[in-house]
């Protein structure tokens, strides 16, 4: 477990994949984005290896500022959170997740029924910061901890965009898209979405 970073009086520890205010600045869309050649989705004007996936989906660019200005502990910073997925590293403090026999540890809010084929767009955490997320984050009242031996990259969440009059781009209300889905070229990624398989129920944090 790596220290995460603290905020205000208190030192209220700030997950590692929360954007911070300084990181939110809005991107004149406008200027930002164009349509690729053809007509065949969205493009950046100044377009630069990292915008796409591997799958082709282009994503949400934000400036990385860690640190800066005020947390805001109700959304993920797009670079960060995909890292974290990718490369299980915790959501709190950016080190290692805690990875058992019984898979990869992850922290939520307890579903209706089985976690078992939820999607999520929380990256793992490690076992302290498990705990320490359970006893801060405000989102978290009622806590369950799950361990998943398969964690499948499912597809991104974030919005459509399409051509409007005067060069603008129209956006739709945000929501997830499968890997593969035919409008895919249409859609900003904010967020990586996983599945979880393959899931048992973790021991009651500390």
């Amino acid at each position: 477990m790596r220290a995460p970073l603290a905020w205000g009086p208190g030192g209220l520890p700030v997950p590692y994949a929360a954007a911070w205010s300084a990181e939110k600045r809005a991107l004149p869309v406008a200027r930002a984005l164009t349509v690729r050649p053809g007509g065949a989705g969205l493009a950046y004007r100044d377009e630069r290896p990292g915008d796409r996936d591997r799958h082709g989906v282009l994503w949400a660019r934000m400036a990385e500022a860690p640190g800066e200005g005020r947390p805001d502990f109700r959304a993920l910073h797009s670079v960060r959170q995909r890292e974290a997925m990718l490369r299980r590293l915790c959501q709190v403090c950016g080190g290692p997740a805690e990875r058992t026999s019984r898979g990869w540890l992850f922290l939520m809010q307890r579903p209706e029924g089985e976690p078992e084929g939820m999607l999520t767009t929380k990256p793992p955490v490690c076992r302290p910061c498990a705990g320490l997320a359970a006893r801060h984050c405000p989102r978290l009242t009622d806590p369950v901890a799950v361990h998943c031996r398969k964690p499948r990259v499912w597809g991104v969440f974030g919005g459509f965009l399409a051509p409007a009059p005067g060069g603008r781009f129209a956006s739709s209300e945000d929501g997830h898209i499968p890997y593969g889905d035919p409008a895919a070229p249409w859609f900003l990624a904010s967020q990586l979405v996983i599945e979880l398989t393959r899931c048992t129920r973790a021991a009651t944090l500390a």
